[in-house]
């Protein structure tokens, strides 16, 4: 993969993440509440497609798997980046809120009242940004591994001649 593939899948991770992004902030601001499976595969759904597909754009194009890991690796990286920061964002927007929130009552704002820190907001970015290794380590592995899904995929399909026609 080039320099130049590489800064594409990157940009297009980058949209995608502040497209979900923004559906998520959107998503919050009309019901707060709703916590729920279906409302979280809209997001991810997405996301976990995209990174497999982005595995089989790169191995398709490349006949190579690990060009498909490589741009699904970078794509997936990017996406949750975005995401990620957007996601900041939104509980910096909507902090109050999440605040009052049942699931947060149990769990960061029981670690304020113990932390020590005397703003609730410094310590809800801290309680994010503490995470941020992980928080982009998993879901860029996650997409490594989609991503060689739709390179063998992709591999496969040339090799059947049951794929598209030749480039």
């Amino acid at each position: 993969m080039t320099g130049h593939d590489a800064r594409r899948f990157a940009l297009m991770g980058c949209a995608l993440g502040a497209a979900l992004g923004a559906w998520n902030l959107i998503a919050f601001w009309l019901n707060p509440l709703d916590d729920s499976v279906a409302g979280m595969l809209v997001l991810y759904a997405p996301m976990f497609v995209s990174w497999g597909l982005a595995g089989f754009v790169a191995g398709r194009r490349s006949r190579r798997l690990s060009d498909a890991v490589k741009a699904g690796t970078v794509f997936a990286f990017s996406t949750f980046a975005v995401f990620w920061i957007a996601n900041i964002v939104r509980v910096n927007l909507f902090l109050d809120v999440l605040r009052e929130w049942p699931g947060w009552q149990q769990t960061v704002v029981a670690r304020y009242r113990e932390s020590g820190f005397e703003s609730f907001r410094t310590f809800a970015n801290y309680e994010y940004l503490k995470d941020a290794p992980l928080k982009l380590a998993v879901p860029t592995a996650i997409g490594a591994v989609l991503a060689s899904i739709g390179g063998v995929a992709a591999t496969l399909g040339r090799a059947s001649k049951l794929a598209w026609p030749a480039e």
